[in-house]
């Protein structure tokens, strides 16, 4: 639970730093569907290219053990789906997770609330 949230262990200066967006993107898009950390990497990299800290095969290795941290904490599970090809490892939402993702939001939201207040303070509106 550690970096997200309110009450979760979100220290100070953490704020929007692109760990913590990652840890985010993948509770919520893990909320959508099961996904394989491949797919989980790739989705990222189409919504935030901007961060550039997963691509690449070092990358990569940053996206897995991030998933590993979720797993740990118990925000994520996973489980090994075989068929064709070589077995592959699905990653699921928990309900810890899901509770989790719900606090994201609203940290989010509350965030959104001071920019915008700030932005009109910095831009010499009234308070």
């Amino acid at each position: 639970m550690k970096g997200f949230g309110r009450g979760l262990g979100m220290g100070k200066g953490m704020g929007f730093a692109p760990g913590f967006w990652l840890r985010a993107f993948v509770l919520f898009a893990l909320s959508k569907k099961e996904l394989h950390g491949y797919e989980l990497l790739n989705m990222m990299e189409k919504y935030f290219p901007e961060f550039s800290f997963y691509k690449g095969p070092s990358g990569m290795g940053t996206g897995y053990r991030i998933l590993r941290m979720l797993e740990m904490e118990g925000l994520i599970g996973s489980r090994w789906e075989t068929g064709e090809g070589p077995a592959k490892r699905v990653y699921f939402l928990t309900p810890l997770g899901e509770r989790v993702k719900n606090e994201i939001i609203e940290y989010i939201k509350d965030m959104r609330d001071r920019i915008e207040k700030f932005l009109e303070f910095a831009e010499g509106k009234e308070v």
